[in-house]
């Protein structure tokens, strides 16, 4: 089979890459094309299209100052895409990017199955896409337990495959198998885009300098992508704060306590088990914050919190994210004996629990090959549903449906009221 893959930043790739050569795996004469990044070109084989670097465009003046260029590079993975003929085409996240130029192509242009790899954040924010998904997206592949229920209760058909999270988790236990001791040191993941460096790392910094006078090592852990030089400027009177890159799981394995900023990083330091408050500075202060009380649907803005369905960790956004109150929370998570601290530890665990041991790749690549007719998985992966296959492309004629369908049914919308969220993140405020 011919897969075209999508992706635009470096999680993507990283995600991406991990699908392609567990689709090799799948489909040994599989061959691809993509746009995306270093990762996927070392699984696939072949250069991208488009680097994800020509498109790393963040905010909304980023975006309309190079909208032209995101254009002509939306026109020119469509161009890709045409000449390519693939028999799938899979998004991965990169929301903005997708919704323009790869859905509606997809779907009305070439006519092929869109199946949708980390499916948006909608039960966040513009939840008004669903619509969108539901018109063009055959398949939804989610990283999130609570995703599937969300996407099947709007109509869209969802399968949770894992997180990659896990897979990284696993990959790295397989290459570093040594038992490791936690260390008397303070972990700072401040993010990895220049806006969060700047807003984010002085509080942090500044939240744990009195630990650095009695004795704490206090590390950065640096990410991919950026270098020494990005955080240089952001240091200040801490320049002597050692900033480590390509080990950041095992300074999580070893690190006492991490002030983490939210996004992935949130949920990787809670599989590795580290206690952390989740902080997120940003512009606009204590507007920014009002704006997320009142207008976006969820209660938490952290991953572990949302999977649980619960304030685990605590969460400082914006005006609240500052260094007192940042090291009043922390002195509550260092001692051994503090109730926060453990009951920390006892959620990470249930996290696990929800999160699974299984790496999600394989579990992906198997339905993204299930498309092809008469393909060997659509018997291997037999499940109980009723005896519908769905909306099947017109550009193949579908077989036979076997005994026990692989694919689950479409589902039909239902409509949820949410009517306690402002009390909810409210309460959350004064958890911690």
């Amino acid at each position: 089979m011919r897969y075209f893959l999508v992706a635009g930043e470096a999680s993507g790739d990283l995600h991406a890459s991990a699908l392609i050569r567990a689709l090799r795996a799948e489909d040994p004469e599989a061959s691809f094309a993509f746009m995306g990044g270093d990762k996927m070109e070392a699984a696939a084989g072949v250069a991208p299209i488009v680097h994800y670097r020509e498109v790393a465009f963040m905010g909304i003046v980023s975006v309309v100052k190079n909208l032209g260029k995101l254009t002509r590079i939306g026109r020119k993975i469509q161009a890709a895409m045409r000449d390519f003929a693939p028999d799938v085409v899979i998004p991965v996240d990169y929301a903005d990017f997708n919704f323009r130029f790869i859905l509606p192509y997809a779907k009305k242009e070439l006519r092929c199955p869109v199946i949708y790899y980390i499916l948006p954040k909608l039960w966040a924010w513009r939840a008004g896409r669903i619509r969108q998904l539901r018109r063009y997206v055959d398949l939804g592949l989610s990283i999130l337990p609570f995703e599937t229920s969300y996407f099947s209760d709007r109509g869209l058909r969802t399968a949770y495959i894992g997180n990659p999270c896990v897979d990284a988790k696993l990959t790295y236990l397989a290459e570093h198998p040594e038992p490791v001791e936690r260390e008397q040191m303070l972990l700072l993941v401040p993010g990895s885009r220049q806006s969060e460096l700047r807003d984010n790392l002085p509080e942090m910094l500044a939240a744990t300098a009195a630990y650095s006078q009695l004795g704490w090592r206090v590390v950065i852990a640096g990410a991919p992508g950026l270098t020494a030089a990005d955080y240089t400027p952001h240091l200040g009177k801490y320049s002597d704060t050692p900033i480590l890159f390509g080990d950041t799981y095992g300074l999580m394995r070893r690190a006492h306590a991490a002030l983490v900023t939210s996004g992935t990083a949130t949920l990787e330091a809670g599989l590795w088990g580290i206690p952390m408050v989740v902080c997120y500075r940003m512009g606009g202060r204590r507007i920014a914050r009002l704006v997320f009380e009142r207008l976006f649907r969820v209660p938490y803005f952290s991953l572990v919190n949302l999977i649980l369905d619960r304030p685990a960790v605590p969460e400082l956004l914006a005006d609240r994210a500052h260094s007192v109150q940042i090291l009043s929370i922390l002195s509550h998570l260092i001692p051994e004996e503090d109730h926060r601290r453990t009951d920390q530890l006892q959620a990470f665990a249930q996290l696990q629990e929800l999160m699974g041991t299984e790496p999600s790749a394989p579990r992906a690549a198997p339905w993204s090959a299930c498309w092809k007719p008469h393909c060997a998985c659509c018997t291997r992966l037999s499940r109980s549903s009723p005896k519908n296959y769905g909306r099947p492309s017109p550009r193949w004629p579908m077989p036979k449906p076997p005994t026990a369908l692989c694919w689950p049914p479409i589902p039909k919308p239902t409509r949820k009221k949410s009517c306690r969220l402002l009390l909810t993140k409210w309460r959350n405020c004064k958890t911690w």
